[in-house]
């Protein structure tokens, strides 16, 4: 009987790097991955708005309440407190320190219940253009002229504390207070007809185009936004 004999071979040992190679193939994995993060950090920053969300693919801007503040800060008036807020805003007005804002043929302002209907001359203008702006795209893609909805405007500290306590989003440092500021509701349009009748209508391609002529305003630094979902408005500040 013949019997086989079996050779074990020892098992074949891998390589080890030395250690100042490995340290540095470590150190160029860290800094790849850092420039990595860097850069995907960076192209969302410059991009806030490429995310494109909610009725008639809405951009949703991220400017941040102290970038609002600073803003308000520079261009818009002392807050206003007490009772008499409406009357000092109006005395405010007829010096030309604030504007009084009304429907136009762009925009339509809602029926106000925090807010006061003025704005410093700077903001005012910045609305209008959004207006002009936003009508020109309609017309060039022939859709209807429709009227966006302006939904707040100047608050005081009163205003600001009421809305609070039916707002969770509401903070007491809100660029509101400066008269810089102001709200467009992305929620629908208004359309009116012949004889000036209204009719509240969702038209999501023109929604889009409203957001887009605000993020182009945006980019021009004409002002800043944040896309306030809950409230479902362009919660925006003319800058400096």
């Amino acid at each position: 009987m013949t019997t086989r004999s079996h050779t074990t071979g020892s098992p074949r040992r891998r390589r080890r790097l030395k250690k100042p190679v490995r340290r540095f193939l470590t150190a160029a994995g860290l800094l790849l991955a850092v420039v990595m993060v860097v850069g995907v950090a960076g192209r969302l920053l410059e991009r806030p708005g490429e995310a494109l969300k909610g009725p008639g693919g809405i951009h949703f801007y991220k400017d941040l309440n102290a970038v609002h503040l600073k803003h308000a800060r520079a261009v818009g008036i002392s807050p206003l407190k007490g009772k008499d807020a409406g009357e000092q805003a109006a005395q405010l007005a007829a010096k030309g320190k604030l504007v009084a804002v009304s429907d136009n043929k762009y925009y339509v302002v809602n029926h106000l219940t925090h807010s006061y209907p003025y704005l410093v001359p700077e903001a005012a203008r910045v609305l209008e253009l959004i207006g002009k702006r936003f009508r020109e795209k309609l017309e060039e893609k022939d859709m209807e002229p429709y009227y966006f909805r302006v939904t707040s405007l100047l608050r005081t500290g009163e205003s600001q504390r009421r809305l609070r306590g039916s707002n969770g989003n509401a903070t007491n440092q809100s660029a509101h207070l400066y008269g810089t500021t102001f709200d467009i509701t992305y929620k629908n349009l208004v359309r009116k007809n012949l004889l000036g009748r209204r009719k509240t209508v969702t038209d999501a391609a023109a929604l889009r185009l409203l957001s887009e002529t605000i993020g182009e305003l945006r980019k021009e630094k004409r002002l800043v936004v944040v896309t306030e979902k809950r409230e479902a408005c362009f919660h925006i500040t003319v800058c400096r």
